[in-house]
């Protein structure tokens, strides 16, 4: 009993706390990149530069200028320095070994694709209806150039935020995150101590998709603190 008031305690005395910290979302494995068959350096710097950008999806590379005449056409390659992020083009130093193991380094200016999975509106939708992966259609897309566009591989719960013609990809700019708390509603706060879990009936004061944090009312104390959704109509809060 003692370490169930001390818990009750430590909550109430924890209602002025700012918002937690949103969960991020779970980092997406790099797909294996598409090299130019039958170039030897496109096919190496597609490899090394996937890696170094830990690009997901397909990466594919295109001579923006033309290989160096005087370099060797089957080099080990090591990249020296590369433009900061993936883009259209990019700008990369690399250092050619040739099989005498004389080396030389270049300067390359190379057209790059990020092509990945998206969805696109089969039927038209209207503002407010949820995103459902079944009633759409994937679609490739390149990343680098249509940056906003949903990688159908997204795991949020989504709803669309303005109507939809068929034929259109789905984008950031589309769509909200879905509240599984709403305001005004009754719910369930678990709040744990160690080994110690309390589920406590709270009041929700704003609208908070999963992961986010909500602001909460005890409707018998009037107190208030934070907590974090983890699914319909139910939060946690950790001590």
């Amino acid at each position: 009993m003692t370490r169930r008031y001390l818990l009750l305690g430590l909550l109430f005395a924890f209602a002025s706390l700012g918002r937690a910290q949103v969960a991020p979302a779970a980092s997406e494995a790099p797909v294996a990149p598409v090299a130019a068959a039958g170039d030897h350096w496109l096919e190496t710097l597609t490899v090394l530069l996937a890696d170094r950008y830990q690009a997901s999806g397909q990466l594919q590379l295109a001579w923006n200028r033309p290989r160096p005449a005087a370099a060797p056409v089957d080099a080990d390659l090591t990249i020296l320095t590369a433009t900061a992020e993936l883009a259209p083009q990019i700008l990369v130093n690399v250092r050619a070994t040739d099989s005498t193991g004389r080396t030389s380094d270049h300067q390359l200016v190379l057209r790059a694709e990020l092509w990945r999975d998206g969805w696109m509106v089969r039927d038209p939708v209207v503002v407010g209806t949820k995103l459902n992966p079944l009633s759409l259609d994937p679609r490739r897309f390149d990343a680098l150039r249509e940056r906003d566009t949903i990688p159908a591989d997204s795991t949020l719960e989504l709803d669309f935020a303005r109507n939809m013609p068929t034929g259109r990809l789905v984008a950031w700019r589309d769509v909200v995150r879905r509240p599984l708390v709403r305001r005004g509603q009754a719910m369930e706060v678990i709040a744990s101590s160690g080994t110690l879990t309390i589920t406590l009936h709270a009041i929700a004061l704003q609208d908070a998709a999963r992961g986010e944090s909500v602001r909460v009312r005890n409707p018998d104390s009037k107190k208030e603190f934070v907590a974090q959704v983890v699914s319909e109509a139910r939060a946690t809060i950790r001590f």
